[in-house]
């Protein structure tokens, strides 16, 4: 499992920035720091997502973090396209039942083991289409659940930054009208720490984390839907090399590394791009 560097190092570069800009200007980090404001942002942000959600969805926040931040640990194009040849060779040999083995191993990837299932219990090519399409929907719309919840709070957060930043100015407002004018400037600088907090966390965690999850659905459903059309390939007897060209279509590789994939069926091993 390899981890999404671009998040990390997204993060870094973002924090980087901001707190660059405030050493060049003469100020201070720790200026910034500021617990209530956190507190508006954090709070408010995840009650305003768990209003318009449910608590459940809220509580795989931190599951869609490490689905974005571990990136995609499906299995590899590659490694799909030669078990899909490989099984089109077999069932070619041996016939479609000889493909049971392949879907009972525990290794394989599930949803062609799901797939080759289908076929080897007789089912016939609309229905293993309709019942494979439906499953790539159902994953489809579980992913936008989590993908919508990061998207609602990056639209929830600056508003939380706003309302903090009222909330600061109104406390301010109250001691001026009382009398006191001691660091009445300071006192306004950090009530825009909360819009501060609001729009960076926004811009900065929740909407790229929301594009990042969108970005990885979209890859798991073509591959699927690549998988898919290989098992309909495959039940249909297409001869396994014009099998290959069409798997290939799907994601283009240099000439070299088409030979190596195809020597690499031959001998019945598998391997990562």
């Amino acid at each position: 499992m390899r981890i999404d560097l671009g998040i990390p190092i997204g993060l870094a570069l973002g924090l980087a920035g901001i707190i660059g800009s405030v050493l060049i200007e003469g100020g201070s980090v720790l200026a910034f720091a500021n617990l209530s404001a956190f507190l508006i942002i954090g709070g408010g942000t995840l009650g305003a997502a768990m209003v318009s959600t449910t608590v459940r969805d809220v509580m795989r926040l931190p599951m869609l973090v490490r689905k974005a931040l571990w990136g995609w640990v499906g299995t590899d194009s590659q490694v799909l396209i030669q078990a899909l040849i490989d099984a089109s060779r077999r069932a070619r040999k041996d016939g479609i039942l000889a493909l049971e083995e392949i879907a009972n191993d525990g290794t394989a990837d599930p949803f062609l083991g799901r797939g080759l299932r289908l076929v080897v219990d007789g089912a016939d090519e609309a229905s293993v289409r309709d019942i494979l399409r439906a499953e790539i929907a159902a994953m489809q719309r579980r992913h936008q659940r989590g993908i919508s919840l990061l998207e609602s709070m990056g639209g929830y957060a600056p508003t939380m930054g706003i309302i903090g930043t009222v909330l600061g100015l109104v406390h301010v407002l109250a001691k001026l009208g009382e009398g006191g004018t001691e660091g009445l400037g300071e006192g306004i600088a950090i009530a825009f720490i909360a819009t501060l907090y609001g729009i960076f966390s926004a811009n900065v965690l929740f909407l790229p984390l929301a594009g990042n999850l969108q970005a990885k659905s979209a890859e798991e459903a073509f591959r699927r839907e690549m998988v898919l059309e290989g098992i309909l390939g495959i039940q249909a007897g297409h001869n396994p090399h014009i099998l290959e060209l069409r798997l290939n279509a799907y994601y283009p590789i240099p000439p070299d590394d088409r030979t190596r994939v195809g020597t690499t069926v031959e001998t019945g091993r598998s391997g990562r791009a």
